[in-house]
């Protein structure tokens, strides 16, 4: 039976568009959780009611995904409660709020 961070790294690759990185903390040159056309994703789970994102592990997850030319996502579950969260760089986001046009879809929702 897969654990809940297997089953998390899963649904993440589906939801992305990605495909799962086969021993992604086994060796160095499989960066990433999961991997799409655009995104370099490191999925974490936790049953804590916390997680904690240090500086150590920004600069790990950026770095992987400069050298593999995507943008690094931190994806995380917290246990519970249900809530998901995906963190990204600010410049990330403005250029991809901008480039798709949420602003004026937000603005249409209204």
């Amino acid at each position: 039976m897969a654990k809940r961070w297997q089953k998390k790294e899963a649904r993440d690759a589906a939801q992305f568009s990605g495909r799962v990185t086969p021993r992604s903390g086994g060796f160095f040159s499989f960066p990433g959780d999961v991997k799409s056309e655009e995104f370099l994703i490191e999925s974490k789970f936790t049953e804590k009611k916390s997680f904690s994102v240090s500086r150590r592990l920004w600069e790990k997850i950026n770095h992987e995904a400069i050298k593999s030319r995507r943008i690094p996502i931190l994806s995380i579950e917290l246990a519970g409660n249900g809530v998901e969260l995906v963190i990204l760089d600010k410049n990330d986001f403005l250029s991809l709020f901008k480039r798709d046009g949420i602003n004026k879809k937000a603005t249409e929702r209204n």
